[in-house]
């Protein structure tokens, strides 16, 4: 299972990412382009074309952020400059449902495979329906979830076992979009997942996170204790992910 390490441009100076990289060598990493063409380059030749995921930047859109449609417009003809000028290998469609429609989404899905010359990897919104991811796996070879980071209910779990467990055994690929339940993903057929809890929990919640018995494991560090110093947090915890990344690399299914 493919883990991919996502916001590896946040938290820590160039010298110090730079310096943590050569350490760890992080095998697969994903970027937004909601970050930036210059970011998702940076992301890219940490591990290279095969290994880089570009993520649509759907999710800063869906939860929050302000476009019109012709600035989306505008932003999905940006995203395919990038994609065929750079070959990019992988990538999501612009899943932005709960904004523009399912419709909308479809048709920028078209524009951006029609142009770029190859398929996105569509990803799976729980209002889309059971019969849609269906469809999905009829149509696609690598199919994604999202919504896993804020959208999903307790009891969602189950059913998003199952759909992964269908596309497994229909021989589809299926990413996991924010999935960092790190001690549950063995329960999960996912071909790849990805996270950025490595970087987040060290900015926002000072958490140092170790990999050990074959997951992370997180403590939390005593609030207001100013010796600790987060870049040197983030790289830490880059290295002990990249641990588990290399881990996950050898469970196949």
């Amino acid at each position: 299972m493919r883990v991919y390490l996502a916001a590896t441009g946040s938290g820590m100076s160039n010298k110090l990412k730079e310096q943590t990289i050569n350490k760890c060598k992080p095998k697969y990493v994903l970027e937004t382009f909601f970050n930036g063409e210059k970011k998702c380059l940076e992301a890219m030749s940490i591990v290279g074309n095969n290994n880089f995921l570009l993520d649509s930047g759907a999710f800063s859109y869906m939860n929050g952020a302000k476009i019109t449609l012709q600035q989306m417009d505008n932003y999905v003809n940006r995203y395919i400059e990038f994609i065929v000028h750079n070959n990019v290998q992988y990538f999501f469609e612009i899943d932005v449902d709960n904004i523009f429609g399912l419709s909308q989404v479809e048709e920028w899905r078209r524009k951006i495979e029609i142009t770029a010359g190859r398929r996105c990897i569509p990803v799976w919104h729980k209002g889309r329906g059971v019969e849609y991811w269906k469809r999905m796996c009829r149509d696609y070879g690598y199919v994604a979830i999202g919504g896993l980071v804020f959208h999903v209910k307790k009891q969602e779990y189950e059913l998003i076992r199952k759909l992964v467990e269908y596309a497994y055994y229909n021989g589809v690929k299926v990413h996991g979009l924010g999935f960092t339940k790190t001690k549950e993903l063995l329960n999960y057929k996912f071909y790849s997942v990805d996270s950025a809890s490595w970087t987040v929990a060290a900015a926002l919640g000072q958490q140092i996170h170790t990999f050990k018995n074959g997951h992370i494991e997180s403590r939390q560090l005593r609030k207001g204790n100013k010796k600790v110093q987060l870049p040197k947090l983030v790289a830490h915890n880059m290295i002990e992910w990249t641990k588990f990344q290399k881990y996950m690399d050898g469970v196949i299914y």
